[in-house]
């Protein structure tokens, strides 16, 4: 199986405090301010990192704008994590056989990966797949994509980036309670992972190796999580059913992943979820029959970064490396997202 040698996460240089961003989104929508202070509070947010500066988002344009602002900025944060990545595992990006790229907010053709081809010197038959639609799925599910992939390829290096601008997505003409939820948690980040095919010079160096993964997906829930397309950009579609699915769609999904794997709950060392929200996370420890402890980075994250998305469960996954986990301890990573489905994946420390 292939192995996860490191993470690497940066952000927009611009972080402001869930009060400043409260404020001025009351500014914005004056008749909501009461609606705007309850759901900033209950989203346990502390602060985020903003692309754009606080005062100019009322300003944000249509939808050409907003990712021409995606792509700059995008192409910035990920062209200094595939460094730092690569320098601290002293390969180049002619080392890199794939290029797994995934995203909810923002488009581009060429995609990011192409463009990043040009800003680093990747071999001209570097393979790329970029992934658009998966949303908080993505961490894992991309993981789980690149697993497939050095299967196959043994031999290989590849790189999974996550790169998610959820406020310049904000929708300002929106006051429905989907969007002022959406306002009070999510936030900008991106990420990036280094994973090695199983002979791989460097894989006996790596964190944890990929025991075994599983998509699971829900009928007839897209209007759960997701966007709608207008001329503005992406709309937010949430529905507060989502901790409702967790006990009674993930929770099954869960023990008959462990039990096909040969793994009770209690073999689980270390939980890396993606952090969703509050009641989502509460959720989650239920469910798990583990304690709120276990998910520690995951609330961690999300006080201290917001909701990034797909990147929230690999900036997760970056803090468990740092955790310096015994040799064949066991970990389960877990994410859901828009369609609606989940995707979980175990991992074992190498």
């Amino acid at each position: 199986m292939a192995a996860i040698h490191s993470v690497c996460t940066t952000f927009p240089k611009i972080y402001e405090s869930q009060e400043n961003i409260a404020k001025e989104i009351g500014s914005i929508w004056p008749d909501k301010q009461k609606h705007v202070d309850q759901f900033h509070q209950a989203s346990q947010v502390k602060g985020r990192h903003l692309s754009i500066p606080l005062s100019e988002y009322k300003n944000l344009g249509d939808i050409g704008e907003r990712s021409k602002k995606w792509l700059e900025t995008a192409v910035e944060l990920q062209t200094e994590n595939i460094q730092k990545l690569l320098d601290k595992a002293g390969l180049s990006p002619a080392d890199i056989s794939l290029i797994v790229s995934t995203t909810v907010t923002g488009l581009a053709i060429p995609t990011l990966e192409a463009r990043l081809m040009n800003k680093l010197p990747f071999k001209p038959n570097t393979k790329r797949i970029p992934i658009f639609g998966l949303g908080c799925l993505g961490g894992v599910a991309g993981i789980n994509r690149v697993n497939d992939y050095l299967l196959g390829h043994p031999e290989e290096a590849a790189l999974l980036i996550a790169t998610e601008l959820c406020s310049l997505t904000f929708q300002f003409h929106d006051k429905s309670v989907a969007n002022l939820v959406g306002t009070s948690l999510f936030a900008d980040g991106a990420a990036a992972v280094l994973m090695l095919g199983e002979k791989h010079p460097l894989y006996n160096k790596a964190q944890f190796k990929v025991l075994n993964s599983e998509s699971f997906f829900y009928p007839d829930t897209e209007r759960i999580m997701g966007w709608d397309i207008i001329s503005s950009g992406f709309q937010i579609v949430l529905s507060g059913d989502v901790p409702k699915i967790v006990v009674e769609q993930v929770k099954p999904n869960l023990e008959s992943f462990l039990s096909q794997n040969k793994i009770a709950s209690s073999d689980v060392n270390f939980m890396v979820s993606h952090p969703g929200g509050p009641k989502v996370l509460d959720k989650l420890s239920e469910v798990s029959g583990r304690a709120p402890e276990d998910f520690i980075h995951s609330w961690t994250s999300l006080r201290e970064k917001g909701n990034m998305s797909s990147v929230s469960v690999l900036h997760v996954l970056e803090k468990t490396i740092g955790d310096q986990h015994k040799r064949n301890e066991i970990g389960l990573m877990l994410a859901m997202g828009p369609a609606f489905c989940s995707e979980m994946c175990l991992i074992k420390k190498i």
